[in-house]
């Protein structure tokens, strides 16, 4: 069911008679280590901290962050799109802008979800890769996307586990054998108060893009 408006991807899988179907952000992780090193922050896991440092009412009014530093794919399919960190003030510190990026990042990503339609293709996630190790910034997604989020033993390094089990599977392997879902080390809801107030400020980034996406150069 490929979306080629919302430039949602759909491909062949590698494991026959099977699809797989994407969206695609070109700056979600990346965006973090440029917002550390940009920050004078030791490293991403610092960013991280300085985010998950915010307090509620502090992160509804730090600023938005337009997380298009590569320009954009999915929904946008604009390569044109640029980054803006929108609404500071002498109030807002390090801490929150290291927030406004985690989050325009994760609101990002809710953009290439909804890109899948009005009905989720899923009920749950599971998280894969460097921003596995982080259940604060995966609590936070799973309120973004309004979904369930599993981590997994091995999470953080899941994107070389599936490349060494197409190798697998390419040598012969049986595919039952090859293809097990990995242990379950926890899941984390959706929080109702993070739901509705991610939602809000997802509006308002949607507003911001609105307003400046003809800004962007050409």
């Amino acid at each position: 069911a490929p979306n080629p408006a919302k430039a949602l991807h759909a491909f062949r899988h590698a494991v026959p008679q099977r699809w797989h179907q994407m969206s695609v952000m070109l700056s979600a992780a990346s965006a973090l280590p440029w917002a550390a090193r940009t920050l004078g922050l030791a490293d991403e896991a610092t960013l991280l901290q300085q985010a998950e440092s915010l307090g509620e009412a502090q992160r509804e009014s730090a600023p938005v962050f337009l997380p298009y530093l590569s320009g954009e794919r999915s929904p946008h399919n604009n390569p044109n799109l640029q980054a803006t960190w929108h609404g500071m003030t002498h109030d807002h510190q390090t801490a929150d802008l290291a927030y406004a990026v985690v989050e325009g990042v994760s609101l990002g990503l809710r953009d290439g979800w909804d890109s899948f339609g009005a009905t989720p293709p899923a009920q749950q996630l599971s998280a894969v890769g460097g921003g596995a190790r982080s259940r604060w910034w995966l609590q936070q997604l799973a309120s973004a996307l309004n979904v369930s989020i599993v981590q997994h033993e091995g999470g953080e390094a899941g994107g070389a586990l599936g490349a060494a089990r197409l190798a697998w599977l390419a040598d012969g392997g049986d595919e039952a054998r090859v293809c097990r879902a990995p242990p379950v080390a926890g899941v984390l809801p959706p929080q109702a108060k993070n739901v509705e107030q991610l939602a809000r400020r997802q509006q308002r980034k949607k507003a911001v893009l609105h307003a400046t996406a003809h800004l962007s150069r050409h």
